[in-house]
């Protein structure tokens, strides 16, 4: 994401790939807020994390949920996780995929991207999948991946997927009041993006903090 390019054109059912790590990608449809937005296919390695942002108009109350695909819950395995509400987007960073945060007063929506296993969301409470972690049963990993000679890349699975509910009037697919026209601040004020994942001082340009969080 950076602050002053107006990215890519998407469309219903839209396959979007891109870089991940820095801060984030933001979603803007022309008609305004989707009632329903779901994430499926993800291939997102744990390490890495993708940070999505989309505004709402203020006031507006989300339910977002993780679901597995051909689960069934037991005291083992979960099938769903309904994300809790934090109070920051650095907070949500730093969580395991499971937390968001809305900001009231710009109705921006941030919420962590994770691939989470195909067929259980947690075994039996939720977790971050790393690449070493194994399947349900113990069979195979938790994340399907390509590996080959120390080349680790996780693969998507069909089935399981990421819902954002908005609690809005609806206007078809989409909520019936319009969003603000306000984007996420990605520097800090004083600071310039000089790239995807770093803003640096502009007086003293050697100054600069990274999308994680990290300075130097």
């Amino acid at each position: 994401m950076f602050q002053q390019d107006s990215g890519l054109p998407v469309t219903a059912q839209a396959d979007v790939a891109g870089p991940v790590g820095g801060f984030g990608w933001e979603l803007k449809l022309i008609q305004g807020a989707p009632k329903t937005l779901q994430f499926q296919f993800l291939e997102v390695r744990s390490d890495n994390p993708l940070m999505f942002h989309i505004a709402y108009p203020p006031g507006t109350g989300v339910s977002i949920t993780a679901n597995a695909a051909w689960c069934t819950s037991d005291q083992y395995y979960s099938c769903k996780e309904v994300f809790q509400s934090v109070s920051s987007v650095a907070a949500v960073r730093s969580s395991l995929g499971n937390t968001y945060f809305m900001n009231q007063t710009t109705g921006i929506l941030s919420v962590r991207i994770i691939q989470f296993p195909q067929t259980y969301t947690g075994n039996p409470n939720w977790f971050l999948p790393k690449a070493t972690d194994t399947g349900k049963w113990g069979s195979g990993f938790a994340v399907e991946r390509f590996e080959r000679s120390g080349v680790y890349l996780p693969m998507l699975t069909w089935g399981p997927w990421l819902e954002i509910a908005a609690n809005c009037a609806a206007s078809g697919p989409f909520c019936s009041q319009l969003p603000l026209n306000v984007t996420l601040p990605v520097c800090s004020a004083g600071y310039q993006q000089v790239a995807y994942d770093k803003c640096c001082s502009i007086t003293n340009p050697t100054t600069c903090v990274f999308a994680n969080g990290s300075s130097r």
